[in-house]
């Protein structure tokens, strides 16, 4: 089978949802696939990266100010970004008509950026993954001030419904957990019109639960974005109300970096990016992951790779969603405040029955997130959008 997949944005350090482009594509190459990722940004070290995976990379010209993973400095820049995202629900540059082929599969995994116009183009079986709120929201999180939103204002409406006109045209639109379908409909999405089904993300286990050797004195782990939305400060603020006799360790790069090196003494330290290797160590040796993401996470690939390496999670109820369930493979705040987190921290630090049996519960879970699984599920989705895509040329 040939495969395009199309992620609007593929610089390092990768994200949750690039790292699963990758890690997807890669997986079909190895099957034997002709597999290409197709962007719009991209640097040297990821395209050698997915080389080595056998995939190649294809850069297309776009005209952005800036990229879809990033904020405008002005507001001009903010309202042409958005704007161009709309002129491609409409119109499609000649450059973007050439991704699609009837002979590919076309895997559009991030709306916004090029690809609502790739959609538009609708030359070839089209499969959509919605990895976050983009469709119906700008920001891409539906929350405001903290809080998320059952309805959002008329300009994001009105938004989305332009969007729509691109987004309806996939052959199959993937949600990777019923909670993000559920709040896309609840948004106002009609997706009952389409195709429209869950498919749960599966990831590839960075240690084996077997080499797990849990560190004596609590020691928790962060591993993402510095970045407000994933919690850093949130973090920060409830380790020090906490007063844990631990560590935490923090891994990642983002525009918060600064913040946390100045937080970094006696029992907080920073390490920079981590690559599979350095994160299957730090997990081997965490009493727990700490996921405190202050919006509505769409599937966690952080919990999962945790999980899988039989590490239990500590989880903001945004962060959690269906993976994490409290008091079995990890614990869940109250609520996604510093000081309720600072009250989880202290339940898996102070409790050495409960974290072994976190650590049986982590372990059992591992079977739900088989990447091999995922990608054959992945497969029969194509293969219906294929079918579906055959069918609307003919008519029927």
């Amino acid at each position: 089978m040939k495969i395009t997949h199309v992620q609007s944005t593929f610089v390092a350090p990768l994200g949750g949802a690039e790292s699963y482009v990758l890690a997807l594509a890669a997986a079909q190459a190895r099957r034997g696939n002709c597999v290409e990722i197709v962007t719009a940004w991209t640097d040297p070290e990821t395209v050698a990266r997915a080389r080595r995976s056998g995939v190649v990379v294809r850069q297309l010209p776009v005209r952005r100010p800036y990229r879809p993973d990033e904020h405008g400095s002005t507001v001009t820049a903010r309202v042409a970004f958005h704007a161009l995202d709309l002129w491609g629900a409409f119109v499609v540059p000649r450059a973007l008509r050439r991704v699609q082929k009837p002979d590919r599969v076309v895997h559009v995994h991030r709306f916004q950026g090029i690809g609502s116009a790739i959609l538009r183009a609708q030359a070839a079986p089209v499969v959509h993954t919605a990895h976050d709120y983009c469709l119906v929201d700008t920001t891409s999180t539906s929350v405001r001030h903290g809080i998320e939103r059952s309805r959002l204002g008329l300009v994001q409406r009105l938004r989305a419904r332009v969007l729509w006109r691109s987004a309806r045209r996939a052959d199959v639109v993937v949600f990777p957990s019923v909670r993000t379908r559920r709040r896309h409909a609840a948004l106002g999405l009609p997706l009952d019109e389409i195709d429209a089904r869950v498919v749960p993300h599966g990831w590839i286990a960075a240690a084996h639960p077997e080499d797990r050797q849990p560190s004596a004195r609590p020691r928790f782990v962060f591993l993402g974005k510095l970045q407000k939305e994933k919690g850093i400060e949130t973090l920060l603020r409830a380790w020090e109300q906490a007063g844990i006799d631990g560590e935490l360790v923090i891994a990642g790069d983002g525009p918060l970096r600064a913040v946390v090196e100045k937080a970094v003494g006696e029992t907080v330290t920073y390490v920079g990016w981590a690559d599979d290797a350095r994160k299957a160590a730090l997990l081997s040796t965490a009493t727990a992951l700490v996921f405190p993401s202050q919006w509505p996470e769409t599937f966690g690939l952080v919990i999962a790779e945790s999980l899988l390496a039989g590490c239990p999670v500590i989880a903001t109820p945004d962060a959690a969603g269906s993976l994490v369930v409290d008091g079995v493979n990890g614990v869940v705040s109250a609520s996604s405040s510093a000081e309720a987190l600072a009250a989880a921290l202290e339940r898996v630090a102070l409790d050495a029955r409960l974290r072994a049996a976190l650590t049986d519960g982590a372990r059992a879970s591992a079977a739900d997130l088989d990447f091999d699984t995922h990608l054959a599920r992945i497969t029969r989705v194509y293969t219906d959008a294929i079918t579906h895509f055959d069918r609307s040329r003919r008519g029927l």
